[in-house]
């Protein structure tokens, strides 16, 4: 059965979605899986980009962006970022910066939805959690 994590921050802050993003990425390359980050633009997928590789000086993530890792080795490539229109489908986890349900989703064992603590951004997760319990979703619920 798939899986979808809700973690619902403290701060008010995007910011803070992709710093949580990050801690999410190093923690699932510890336990071996492959995450695709989706993030809402281009431009939103290079500031992921570049936060992952300074977020944490003694981390070392390997990552690129999704249609740039043609000329590296699939072994190599642990996560993927992308935004609509440039997304994959390659990972165990789906890491969803996005307002919307992305359309790859089916093809993960495990979402995580980051939640900023603000009211529309909690209710676009509400919708959320209920397309991923529609679709038959185990989900749970972290406070962060």
């Amino acid at each position: 059965m798939s899986q979808a994590d809700f973690y619902i921050l403290k701060e008010a802050e995007d910011e803070q979605r992709f710093f949580v993003a990050c801690r999410l990425t190093e923690k699932a390359m510890a336990q071996g899986l492959k995450v695709y980050i989706h993030t809402a633009s281009e431009q939103s997928a290079q500031d992921m980009d570049d936060l992952l590789w300074s977020f944490k000086p003694e981390s070392f993530i390997p990552h690129t962006i999704v249609g740039l890792e043609d000329n590296m080795d699939d072994e190599e490539i642990h996560v993927l970022i992308g935004y609509e229109g440039n997304a994959s489908t390659k990972g165990q986890l789906l890491i969803n910066l996005c307002d919307k349900v992305p359309d790859e989703h089916e093809n993960f064992d495990r979402i995580a939805e980051i939640v900023p603590n603000r009211e529309e951004a909690k209710a676009i997760s509400r919708e959320h959690w209920n397309t991923y319990k529609t679709l038959g979703f185990e989900l749970k619920h972290h406070q962060m």
